[in-house]
């Protein structure tokens, strides 16, 4: 393995501290009460957190300043990756990487958003941030990932009356060729007939749902491929926080047994769009269930439609908060 692989050396994850049962935001987003009972009993929400005191920026940098806080030399982070699913977080005129930037101090950071692939952006944003340090002749460089945004509309807060969006933000300090979580393999499969994502016609509404599993799974075995790994090698599957019901599905597509799938975010904090990987390998690691060694299997999917998965390898120590 080159000793420039991708590798993850911090991981925070923040969430508001006020949350309402989903019966309290489908109230308040006109939902009847059949399709909120579906969202609880059939998709697995229970909660959702949010903050309308916060705003977007104060929501990012949340988890950001963490990060930024905990890195012995702030300087060292050469790149910063805004990773979000609502192509339009601001008005035109601002610029929110730059604006996040200069709020955590990183005056010489580059700093951009990804957001083509929607709630897949944030997987992708880490591929790109390991590119871009593996071109840089400075060891020492590294990239900020940051997820995080405010579901401030009823399309964007329900999508398809598939899922339900919270609110949460995530940062990834990364390195290439560090002492970090190592990054084994990371896959795609695109989906190129739904470039219209929230605002997909009915008819290819169905037809994401028809291919859902089956393409999720695709690019799982494509990653695995590229790490020559099997789902056997897999300590456990990080899901993002989308619907119990659709990961049954995948898990059955795929031959694994339930228990071996990360599901407990998804009462807990409902979808929470790019942040969702992070958010739940955070938690493992904060319940202590990430083993030195241990293989995870990260995955997301955005309208549009991108289905992605990363393998990460868990060092001891790394990835720390």
């Amino acid at each position: 393995m080159s000793s420039r692989v991708t590798t993850l050396e911090r991981i925070a994850a923040f969430t508001p501290r006020h949350s309402i049962p989903i019966e309290d935001a489908g109230e308040s987003l006109g939902l009847n009460r059949y399709v909120v009972r579906m969202f609880r009993n059939i998709h697995g929400f229970d909660r959702l957190h949010e903050d309308a005191q916060l705003d977007l920026f104060g929501l990012v940098t949340a988890a950001a300043e963490l990060v930024v806080k905990a890195t012995p030399d702030p300087s060292a982070i050469k790149y910063l990756l805004f990773a979000h699913t609502v192509l339009d977080v601001t008005p035109s005129t601002i610029d929110a990487a730059d604006v996040i930037r200069e709020a955590l101090g990183l005056v010489d950071a580059d700093a951009f958003a990804v957001t083509q692939q929607h709630c897949a952006s944030g997987l992708a944003a880490i591929d790109i941030a390991g590119e871009l340090l593996r071109a840089d002749d400075d060891p020492t460089a590294r990239a900020l990932v940051l997820t995080g945004e405010k579901p401030v509309t009823a399309r964007f807060r329900v999508v398809n009356n598939t899922t339900i969006l919270g609110e949460a933000s995530t940062a990834c300090l990364v390195g290439a060729g560090g002492t970090g979580d190592v990054v084994r393999a990371y896959a795609t499969k695109t989906q190129v007939l739904l470039s219209d994502g929230v605002y997909l016609a009915e008819d290819l509404v169905t037809e994401f749902n028809d291919n859902y599993t089956a393409f999720l799974s695709e690019a799982i075995h494509k990653a695995l491929g590229q790490s020559g790994l099997t789902l056997d090698d897999i300590t456990m599957l990080v899901p993002h926080n989308v619907s119990k019901l659709l990961w049954w599905r995948t898990l059955d597509e795929l031959g694994i047994d339930r228990s071996r799938a990360f599901f407990d975010n998804i009462g807990r904090y409902s979808h929470c769009c790019c942040a969702d990987p992070f958010l739940n390998y955070a938690t493992l690691r904060d319940e202590g269930r990430l083993v030195e060694g241990g293989l995870y299997l990260l995955t997301s999917v955005g309208l549009g439609a991108t289905y992605a998965a990363m393998v990460i390898e868990h060092r001891g120590g790394g990835a720390t908060a």
